[in-house]
């Protein structure tokens, strides 16, 4: 598996494996579901194991998509979105454990047994609610981009979705601008 921003040609920086679900259909790419071909390359690519049809995973991914922006602009989550949520993580087998986590106990729900992909996801997506930050929700600054991101950095100013490509296209509009006399920003 390739490291960094992409991997077999796909989009993986949104911060967290249910926003890259949900970047899996850029305008710039096309999406990544369309097929049964391309669902079982974006599992591998993004580590996960099993399968299930495309078309349950396009229609999960737009319920994620809504979820992200309801969080984003802080407001309720669409009763349908969370209730396709709710139906996914209502499958996962799981058991509670206490874990050691640098010194402070956790409770933590353990699977116990095989987990499919859209489970993964769904767990993945439970796991950031928990703890997520609204200000830290982004969509990119590039204005022909379509990927979100969860914002880690420690000051929390990151405006593209990856430097290496929309941060380098704004560097590079801007510096032509300059060289022609305009202003880009």
């Amino acid at each position: 598996m390739e490291s960094g921003d992409l991997r077999d040609g796909m989009p993986f920086l949104g911060g967290r494996l249910w926003i890259d679900f949900v970047n899996s259909a850029p305008a710039a790419f096309g999406d990544f579901l369309a097929t049964e071909e391309g669902w079982a390359r974006w599992r591998s690519a993004a580590g996960l194991s099993g399968d299930g049809p495309a078309d349950r995973a396009r229609a999960f991914r737009a319920h994620l998509g809504a979820l992200f922006e309801a969080m984003l602009a802080q407001k309720a989550p669409p009763a349908d979105a969370l209730a396709a949520v709710n139906r996914e993580l209502a499958e996962i087998v799981s058991h509670r454990r206490l874990e050691d986590v640098d010194g402070a106990l956790k409770i933590r729900d353990t699977p116990g047994g095989p987990i499919g992909p859209i489970g993964a996801i769904a767990l993945d997506f439970a796991d950031f609610v928990g703890a997520f930050e609204p200000h830290r929700m982004r969509h990119c600054s590039g204005p022909e981009c379509t990927l979100v991101f969860y914002d880690t950095a420690r000051n929390a100013t990151r405006r593209w979705c990856s430097m290496a490509l929309c941060g380098n296209r704004h560097k590079v509009r801007n510096h032509r601008a300059r060289k022609s006399g305009l202003r880009c920003d």
